[in-house]
Formats: structure tokens, C-alpha cells, sequence
């Protein structure tokens, strides 16, 4: 996934609700220019999630997650839980040429790898990204 970022903060992004318009715009906008989705930043160029993911980036060391105001995603925070190396941190749009890979969770798609942010290439199979679908597709199913 080529995602593009855009200055956006949806409205309430700590609360689920139907309010898509904004963020559904900002991604069809990023699609007219070739990417495939938008990656959102705040007025300071720190970023915070996509439309519908969240966003995380692997320094080579550490998963970092963007420490901003964002809706929590189930997949985001059962990642945080089991992956032993995983810290919230502010991200500015600048760190993300010093990241060994970034990627994208949510329920639908798990761990899908972005490939670029902006002109910066990414690595799209990184090492991280298997660690990180495996430990996802390994925590245990609760009972409804």
C-alpha cells in the first residue's frame, strides 16, 4: 500500500461513529494522485492513523506506534499487548525516512505493509511484518 500524507483530524478520533465523510474524501483525493490511501498528519506534521487503520512504523529496534489522538483499533491493541517491543511515541512525518518498514492494522486486513509514505520507499517484507502476523493470528479467540 502507497499511502499519501494529508493534514487532517477527523472529528472525535477517540470515538467510533458513522462520521466517515471527511476521512473517505481525504482518501479519494490521495487516490487521484496514484496513491492508495491517505495517511493522516496533524498541523505539525505528526502522524496519527489512516481512514480506517491505524499506523505503526519498526526502527529496526522497536514498534512504535504514533503517540496521538486516534480511534484505538482492536487489532492495534492486541499488538501492543503481545509484541514484547512495542512503545507509543510522537512520529513526524520526517522520522518515517529513518523507519525500516511501516505498516497498517484493522480487523479487516490485519497487518498489510505500506510500501511508501509520500516519495520515502519502504520495504513491504520486512521480517517485522511476518513477526507481527504471526503473533496476531496466534492470540487466542474469545468465546462470544
Amino acid at each position: 500500500m502507497r499511502v499519501q500524507a494529508v493534514s487532517y483530524c477527523r472529528e472525535l478520533p477517540e470515538v467510533k461513529h458513522v462520521g466517515l465523510f471527511g476521512v473517505l474524501w481525504a482518501r479519494r483525493n490521495t487516490q487521484r494522485y496514484g496513491y492508495d490511501d491517505a495517511l493522516f498528519i496533524d498541523g505539525a506534521s505528526f502522524v496519527s492513523e489512516g481512514p480506517t487503520w491505524n499506523v505503526g512504523f519498526f526502527d529496526g529496534d522497536r514498534v512504535i506506534w504514533p503517540n496521538a489522538t486516534v480511534l484505538p483499533g482492536i487489532t492495534m491493541k492486541l499488538l501492543q499487548q503481545v509484541h514484547e517491543h512495542s512503545i507509543s511515541a510522537p512520529v513526524s512525518i520526517r522520522d518515517v525516512a529513518d523507519m525500516q518498514a511501516a505498516f497498517a492494522t484493522n480487523t479487516s486486513i490485519g497487518v498489510q505493509a505500506i510500501s511508501a509514505v509520500n516519495n520515502v520507499r519502504l520495504t513491504d517484507n520486512h521480517a517485522i511484518l511476518d513477526t507481527l502476523r504471526k503473533e496476531y493470528d496466534e492470540i487466542p479467540m474469545e468465546r462470544i
